[in-house]
This record gives structure tokens, C-alpha cells and sequence, in this order.
């Protein structure tokens, strides 16, 4: 029977920077393979399609990522443990790493490979790790919206390691302020790691914890989940090929909508046909950047030649304007996205009229967006 793989669980609430973690563990590793499973309720698993598109820049071919399908906890888990088993038996992979969703606790799954049985049969768990938002967190701490506090502390309190993420956002004080919370609101044993775009040290997210310590993890979320449950949330695709007119996109996106906590996906701005945008916004913060270029602006010979590369990219496609499309996840108060969020986005398209118009006329809309570099 081939020897069990070395597992690592990373959860945190949404935004706080689990993509950013491993985009950086991915990009500095300099082992053998990784197998990555990424859990992401919803339409669209973004963060799948990332990590999918940052391995094969990156020439690693050989690691895969997968998608946790959507499901109970019991259908996932099984889903989780065949996937193991194929992972183990393909015995080219070093290591396994698993995100779940921000709306899930990493404990849920913890607990089944510490419990035994098949998942504990195929993978030896190393670490819980939770990643916060820093600022996020201060803020929750000074008396902001406490709606989904509870839920954050009992993903907290599961952890065998708490990396605190968007560090750069604070200042000294309230670094230390925002610390001296964490630490006190929960064990302070539990080693905090400070980062500003998830760069935590190759020893210290693959050290194994000791059976004590995840003993106490499952001590502390036990009596944390009994203090109350996470509001109702619900996901929705926004894709539409059309592009936004980026002022009112502008507007849009600056604008407060207390519905909404995360947005994310992909942007086409009518003044910036060659760039694809990547959208990020939480409750606390938007970032707005290139993502890539259009594989409709690039020459034919320039297309990826996996089939399968290529499958994804004519799933996406249409005339006149090729792969060039919105493809937003939005993730908030299912009120509000039902009554408020397509329309809200649909009113930042570019009219009839806008659209008729030549493409060049498109490039002289005010656009109040920063410059985007294709290298950021």
C-alpha cells in the first residue's frame, strides 16, 4: 500500500487572502509535486481556474489542482478521500494541499482525518491553517459589523496556525492591537505569522503539528461553534459579453452595498479591449489590476495547444469579441443578490447605442481607473 502523503487544510473567511498563500507557496516551491483541492461553493470555482493558470506559467505540469465538487459534508469527504487515493497511486506528488471555502471552517475536515478512517488511511494531516484579514479583523474588534464574527473566531479556533494576512494595510500600533486581539480572544499558543500577500516560510506551513496541538484545535472549535452560526450567504455568476463602461463600473465598484462581502472574477473595461481585469473586493477593501491579455487579442499562433486549454477557452467564446467577457462571482446576502445585484451590474454595461458604436470610440470613454500593467 503506498505510504500516506502529507496533507496541509488552509481556510480563513472570504478575502482574507487563502489565493494569495498559495500563489506564493506554489510560485517559491522548489519540491516535488502538488496535489491542490480547492472547495469553493458556487457556479464558478475562480480559485481553482487561478491556481489551474498560475501552474502552467510556471511550467509546472506536472502538479494538478482540483475542484471539491459542491455537497454535503459527508459527500465531500468521500469525493475528498477517492481523490486521495488517486493521488497516492499516481505516485509522482510530494504533498497535498487543501482550501476550503471562506465559508466553511478548515475544522470540518480536519476532524475526519483525525477521526481515522479513510481520509486519515491516505493522508497524514500536518497543519490547520487560518488565514485572517488584518484588517478585517481590527475592524470587527473596534466595534464593526459583528454579523460574522462568531463564525470567523470558530474557523480561529480551529487552527494550528494563524497567519495574519493584509499586515501592510495597518499601521505599528495598530498591528499590535490587532495581535493582542487574536491572541486573546484565543490560545495564545497557537503561533501567528504576520504577512502582507501570504508569504509564510516553506518550514513553517509544512511543520507537522503535534497530536496535542490539534487535540486543543478541536477542543477550542467545539465550544466555539456552540456560541452561534454564520448568517445565510449565497453565491451568484455575473457573465455577460459586453463589456462595463468604466465610469459607471467606477461608481459601481466604489460604492458601499452592505448586501455584498465578496466580489471576484474577471472584468472587461470597453477603454481597455487588450487587457483582462482581475477583480477583488471584501467588505474592507477593492484592488482592480491586469490579469492577463484576451486570447481573442493575441495572433492564433500564440493560443494554448493542450486540448484541453483549448476546450476551456471555446466554452467561453463569442462572436464578434471572442473569450472577452465579465465573469464576476459575487457573494453576499441572498436578498440582495436577488433584488439588487444583476441589475446593479447591468446598468454599468455599455447601452445599445454605446455598444454599436466602433471599438475605437469605446477607447475614448472616461476612465477613471489606474493604469493597468500587464507585468503587475
Amino acid at each position: 500500500m503506498p505510504s500516506r502523503l502529507p496533507v496541509t487544510i488552509i481556510g480563513g473567511f472570504l478575502g482574507a487572502g487563502k489565493t494569495s498563500l498559495l500563489h506564493n507557496i506554489i510560485t517559491e516551491h522548489q519540491g516535488g509535486y502538488l496535489a491542490v483541492l480547492v472547495e469553493n461553493p458556487g457556479p464558478l470555482n475562480i480559485d481553482a481556474k487561478s491556481m489551474r493558470g498560475l501552474c502552467g506559467a510556471m511550467r509546472r505540469l506536472q502538479d494538478t489542482v482540483l475542484d471539491i465538487p459542491n455537497g454535503d459534508g459527508e459527500t465531500q469527504r468521500a469525493w475528498i478521500a477517492q481523490a486521495l487515493k488517486e493521488i497516492t497511486q499516481a505516485g509522482r506528488f510530494e504533498r497535498v494541499i487543501i482550501e476550503v471555502a471562506g465559508t466553511s471552517s478548515p475544522a470540518w475536515l480536519a476532524e475526519a482525518f483525525l477521526a481515522g478512517g479513510a481520509l486519515a488511511e491516505r493522508g497524514e494531516l500536518q497543519q490547520i491553517i487560518c488565514v485572517v484579514d488584518a484588517l478585517d479583523y481590527l475592524r470587527s474588534t473596534q466595534g464593526g459589523d459583528k454579523s460574522w464574527s462568531h463564525f470567523q473566531d470558530e474557523q480561529l479556533t480551529g487552527a494550528t496556525l494563524v497567519v495574519l494576512n493584509k499586515c501592510d494595510l495597518l499601521d505599528e500600533k495598530q498591528l499590535a492591537e490587532c495581535t493582542k486581539a487574536l491572541q486573546t480572544l484565543h490560545d495564545p499558543r497557537v503561533p501567528i505569522i504576520q504577512t502582507a500577500y501570504g508569504e509564510v516560510p516553506l518550514e513553517v506551513w509544512t511543520r507537522q503539528a503535534t497530536p496535542q496541538e490539534f487535540s486543543a484545535a478541536m477542543e477550542r472549535r467545539a465550544l466555539a461553534s456552540r456560541v452561534g452560526t454564520m448568517p445565510p450567504l449565497s453565491s451568484a455568476l455575473y457573465r455577460v459579453h459586453r463589456p462595463f463602461h468604466p465610469a459607471r463600473f467606477w461608481e459601481w465598484f466604489n460604492a458601499e452595498h452592505p448586501g455584498l462581502l465578496r466580489v471576484k472574477g474577471l472584468l472587461w473595461l470597453a477603454s481597455r479591449t487588450l487587457l483582462v481585469g482581475g477583480v477583488s473586493r471584501t467588505r474592507w477593501q477593492n484592488s482592480c489590476g491586469a490579469a492577463g491579455i484576451w486570447w481573442a487579442a493575441l495572433p492564433r499562433e500564440e493560443w494554448p495547444e493542450d486540448e484541453a486549454a483549448l476546450k476551456r477557452m471555446q466554452e467561453t467564446w463569442h462572436e464578434p469579441y471572442g473569450d472577452r467577457r465579465q465573469e464576476l462571482v459575487l457573494i453576499g446576502d441572498p436578498i440582495w443578490l436577488a433584488k439588487s445585484g444583476r441589475a446593479q451590474l447591468d446598468a454599468c454595461l455599455l447601452t445599445d447605442e454605446e455598444y454599436a458604436k466602433p471599438v475605437q470610440e469605446w477607447g475614448k470613454l472616461p476612465d477613471p481607473f489606474p493604469e493597468w500593467d500587464v507585468e503587475e
